[in-house]
């Protein structure tokens, strides 16, 4: 049943990947995206890592998507004219693709790695969460500092400059 679920899941990665390569509506584009991301994330779910599939639906399908997306509504554009990417050799990239998931499957093939349902049972989160609130608390400041610094600064760089 499980390997059925990764191939399922695995299309729901694969399926929006192909849409947009040769879709040329850039906002349609990024949903494909959250879609393809989201579905990388129930994949972590399947194989016991869930801290990692909060960090990929947290980080990835929530902030850089939305990210991407109001980048791509700030963008200047004409009035009336729809928003669309023009792909050269979509053929060739197509095929890099192919050459680079044939690559990606030969190795995790010859690597021993299987899933396998003799997983250990572990309470990620709790240890990590542990570990980070305990051992590792001052890089956690640090880092949130950081990017507090870094949230001010676009809050900083993104008012307009005009009216000062």
């Amino acid at each position: 049943m499980s390997s059925w679920l990764i191939i399922g899941f695995t299309l729901v990665i694969v399926v929006p990947i192909l849409y947009m390569i040769f879709t040329s509506n850039i906002i349609r584009a990024a949903y494909a995206f959250t879609l393809s991301l989201l579905g990388l994330a129930a994949i972590y779910v399947l194989l016991k890592a869930e801290l990692m599939a909060v960090v990929q639906i947290m980080i990835y399908a929530g902030g850089v998507v939305v990210l991407l997306i109001f980048g791509i509504m700030l963008t200047r554009r004409q009035k009336g004219m729809e928003l669309v990417t023009l792909h050269r050799d979509v053929a060739l990239g197509a095929g890099f693709c192919m050459i680079l998931y044939a690559l990606f499957v030969s190795w995790i093939g010859e690597s021993g790695l299987a899933f396998t349902e003799e997983l250990v049972e572990l309470n990620q989160v709790k240890t990590i969460g542990i570990s980070f609130l305990t051992n590792h608390i001052l890089s956690f400041e640090i880092i949130a500092f950081l990017l507090l610094v870094a949230l001010v600064g676009a809050a900083f760089l993104a008012k307009k400059t005009d009216s000062i």
